[in-house]
């Protein structure tokens, strides 16, 4: 393209991480494509939809600085304009028509304010997502909240990070909507990891930790506590230890040991205090309490080994019914650990 081309050519916005992934997908054979979108989950394809819908047509001049990125994955030369059509046929390849319908439906009309999905994670969420922010970009965060919520994050956080972040909420006046299109697209994107826990790194590391045994527990998280804070903080809610099965709520605990064994808790608790034994056997019923009361008085040659499968199976019971949100992590927090 020539100088003078260049300067006609109408102006338009760089292309988002998504788009390019969009255009990414649409480039490929249909077979790889679907590959691709078997992996993502349903907030991912809803981007990438999304994406499609605003999608620009592509020059060749704009696909040969898509090569440049994405290296030996385009053919270089070649005119592209993408369509929401072409996403649905993709989308016909991992769902049925009805799902692919409803999702390209949701992506057309009228999207739902990112501020209100934003208000709908959880405290502590939100508050290691921003300490990872500038802290303008928090204040700006911060500002766009329902005041109780902002009040509850702000006051969790350190008094000089507080008082710096009120001084620049006070000093926000009016913000230049492109400023704000852009933070609500960031926004919307990082939804995919704010909401979806489970499937990130986060994930992965408290299940690692929640497999140590309680002095190494407390020593890894002590040292992650100090060297990244933040992710800590994000992953307060996926912890779960042996050691916090009487802290779980009255309802939480009778749940959790009704998927329990009867002999499986007997072995669980050998080597345990009496308080322990006390507050979890509450979460029974007076004549399964009774069975177990009886054979904790009994001798028992059970291995150490016999005993921490029995307490991981616990656990995995108790980390298994938080996933299907049937129950809540304890209240109370580690902060003899990560305080």
């Amino acid at each position: 393209m020539s100088k003078n081309q260049a300067n006609a050519a109408p102006e338009r916005k760089p292309l988002t991480g998504v788009e390019k992934a969009t255009v990414l997908l649409l480039a490929l054979s249909r077979t790889k494509a679907a590959q691709l979108l078997r992996r993502m989950d349903a907030e991912e394809i809803r981007l990438i939809a999304r994406a499609a819908n605003r999608l620009p047509v592509l020059s060749a001049q704009d696909l040969a600085e898509l090569v440049d990125e994405f290296a030996d994955m385009f053919s270089g030369g070649i005119g592209f304009a993408g369509s929401t059509s072409e996403v649905k046929d993709l989308l016909a390849q991992v769902m049925s028509e009805e799902e692919a319908e409803e999702l390209l439906a949701e992506s057309a009309g009228k999207q739902e304010p990112v501020w209100v999905r934003v208000a709908r994670l959880k405290d502590e969420i939100i508050r290691a997502y921003l300490l990872r922010e500038h802290p303008q970009t928090m204040a700006l965060i911060l500002s766009r909240l329902d005041p109780t919520q902002a009040a509850r994050i702000i006051g969790s956080l350190p008094l000089d990070v507080r008082n710096a972040l009120l001084v620049r909420m006070l000093g926000i006046r009016t913000v230049a909507p492109d400023a704000l299109e852009v933070l609500e697209e960031a926004l919307r994107e990082d939804l995919i990891t704010l909401q979806s826990p489970a499937v990130g790194r986060h994930t992965g590391i408290a299940d690692i930790l929640n497999r140590l045994d309680k002095v190494q527990f407390e020593a890894a998280l002590k040292h992650l506590a100090k060297a990244r804070p933040a992710d800590v903080e994000a992953m307060r809610s996926l912890l779960f230890t042996f050691d916090d099965l009487a802290s779980l709520p009255p309802r939480a605990l009778a749940l959790v040991l009704n998927e329990v064994p009867p002999e499986r808790l007997v072995l669980a608790l050998q080597e345990t205090d009496f308080a322990f034994q006390e507050a979890v056997l509450t979460g029974l019923p007076a004549r399964t309490r009774r069975i177990v009361e009886m054979e904790l008085q009994a001798e028992s040659h059970a291995s150490a080994r016999d005993i921490a499968d029995a307490r991981r199976a616990i656990v995995d019971a108790v980390l298994r019914l938080m996933a299907q949100r049937k129950i809540e992590p304890p209240s109370a927090e580690r902060t003899a650990l990560v305080g």
